[in-house]
Protein backbone atom coordinates (compact mmCIF):
# COMPACT_ATOMS: atom_id res chain seq x y z
CA UNK A 1 0.00 0.00 0.00
CA UNK A 2 2.79 2.75 1.07
CA UNK A 3 4.50 1.67 -2.42
CA UNK A 4 1.71 2.61 -4.44
CA UNK A 5 1.06 6.30 -2.68
CA UNK A 6 4.52 7.01 -2.80
CA UNK A 7 4.63 5.64 -6.66
CA UNK A 8 1.68 8.01 -7.55
CA UNK A 9 3.10 10.94 -5.62
CA UNK A 10 5.90 10.51 -7.73
CA UNK A 11 4.15 10.50 -10.64
CA UNK A 12 2.29 13.27 -10.05
CA UNK A 13 5.41 15.27 -8.78
CA UNK A 14 7.50 14.85 -12.07
CA UNK A 15 4.39 15.76 -13.71
CA UNK A 16 3.89 18.79 -12.51
CA UNK A 17 7.64 19.49 -13.17
CA UNK A 18 7.56 18.60 -16.34
CA UNK A 19 4.95 21.32 -17.69
CA UNK A 20 6.62 24.66 -18.40
CA UNK A 21 5.80 27.74 -17.07
CA UNK A 22 3.56 29.39 -20.06
CA UNK A 23 5.99 32.56 -21.37
CA UNK A 24 3.65 35.64 -22.06
CA UNK A 25 2.63 35.83 -25.74
CA UNK A 26 5.34 38.72 -26.98
CA UNK A 27 3.31 38.65 -29.88
CA UNK A 28 4.54 40.59 -33.51
CA UNK A 29 1.70 41.91 -35.85
CA UNK A 30 2.21 42.82 -39.56
CA UNK A 31 2.36 46.41 -39.96
CA UNK A 32 0.40 46.52 -43.07
CA UNK A 33 -2.58 48.26 -42.41
CA UNK A 34 -5.56 45.35 -42.73
CA UNK A 35 -3.21 42.65 -42.24
CA UNK A 36 -2.75 42.43 -38.51
CA UNK A 37 -5.07 41.80 -35.50
CA UNK A 38 -4.37 44.30 -33.38
CA UNK A 39 -7.36 45.91 -31.87
CA UNK A 40 -9.00 49.22 -32.58
CA UNK A 41 -7.23 50.65 -29.87
CA UNK A 42 -4.35 49.19 -30.21
CA UNK A 43 -1.44 50.28 -33.38
CA UNK A 44 0.97 48.31 -35.06
CA UNK A 45 4.70 49.75 -33.58
CA UNK A 46 8.05 48.83 -34.74
CA UNK A 47 10.26 48.18 -31.97
CA UNK A 48 13.46 47.36 -33.88
CA UNK A 49 13.24 44.18 -34.48
CA UNK A 50 9.90 43.47 -34.31
CA UNK A 51 6.61 44.75 -34.21
CA UNK A 52 4.17 44.62 -31.56
CA UNK A 53 0.39 46.38 -30.94
CA UNK A 54 0.74 48.80 -28.76
CA UNK A 55 -1.78 50.69 -26.50
CA UNK A 56 -2.65 54.52 -27.49
CA UNK A 57 -0.77 56.43 -24.88
CA UNK A 58 -2.15 56.89 -21.59
CA UNK A 59 -4.52 53.37 -21.77
CA UNK A 60 -3.71 50.14 -20.88
CA UNK A 61 -5.62 46.92 -21.41
CA UNK A 62 -6.19 45.83 -17.86
CA UNK A 63 -6.44 46.52 -13.60
CA UNK A 64 -4.14 44.18 -13.09
CA UNK A 65 -0.91 45.70 -13.58
CA UNK A 66 1.31 42.97 -13.30
CA UNK A 67 -0.32 40.60 -16.12
CA UNK A 68 2.22 40.09 -18.72
CA UNK A 69 0.11 37.75 -20.59
CA UNK A 70 -2.48 41.14 -21.11
CA UNK A 71 0.20 44.05 -20.93
CA UNK A 72 3.33 45.08 -20.72
CA UNK A 73 6.44 47.32 -21.00
CA UNK A 74 8.91 47.22 -23.14
CA UNK A 75 12.72 49.10 -21.95
CA UNK A 76 13.17 50.96 -25.16
CA UNK A 77 14.56 54.37 -25.08
CA UNK A 78 11.95 57.00 -25.31
CA UNK A 79 9.11 54.51 -25.49
CA UNK A 80 9.06 53.20 -21.81
CA UNK A 81 5.53 54.83 -21.76
CA UNK A 82 3.90 52.36 -24.48
CA UNK A 83 1.92 49.72 -23.40
CA UNK A 84 2.24 46.58 -25.51
CA UNK A 85 -0.55 44.04 -25.78
CA UNK A 86 -0.83 40.51 -27.49
CA UNK A 87 -3.13 41.06 -30.52
CA UNK A 88 -7.28 41.08 -30.75
CA UNK A 89 -6.47 42.51 -26.98
CA UNK A 90 -8.72 45.87 -26.59
CA UNK A 91 -6.82 48.96 -24.47
CA UNK A 92 -9.95 51.05 -22.76
CA UNK A 93 -8.45 50.86 -19.20
CA UNK A 94 -6.76 54.27 -18.50
CA UNK A 95 -3.56 54.29 -16.69
CA UNK A 96 -2.99 55.30 -13.45
CA UNK A 97 -1.95 59.24 -14.51
CA UNK A 98 -2.99 59.48 -17.85
CA UNK A 99 -1.97 62.94 -18.04
CA UNK A 100 1.59 62.27 -16.70
CA UNK A 101 4.76 63.40 -19.16
CA UNK A 102 6.16 60.45 -21.04
CA UNK A 103 8.72 59.35 -18.24
CA UNK A 104 5.95 58.39 -16.08
CA UNK A 105 2.85 57.43 -17.92
CA UNK A 106 1.76 53.94 -17.51
CA UNK A 107 4.69 53.31 -15.18
CA UNK A 108 2.47 51.54 -12.69
CA UNK A 109 3.06 48.72 -15.83
CA UNK A 110 6.19 46.85 -14.91
CA UNK A 111 8.77 46.95 -17.77
CA UNK A 112 9.11 42.89 -19.25
CA UNK A 113 12.48 42.06 -20.72
CA UNK A 114 11.73 39.06 -22.09
CA UNK A 115 10.30 40.42 -25.34
CA UNK A 116 12.75 41.70 -28.04
CA UNK A 117 12.48 45.53 -27.99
Amino acid sequence: MHFSIFTVLVATTTLVAAIPNPKPPCGTCNPISGQNRCDVTTSCINTGTSFHCACRAGYKASLNNNDVNKQFRLPMPNYEFLVFVPENTPCNTLCGNPMAPPSALCNEVPLYNQCPA
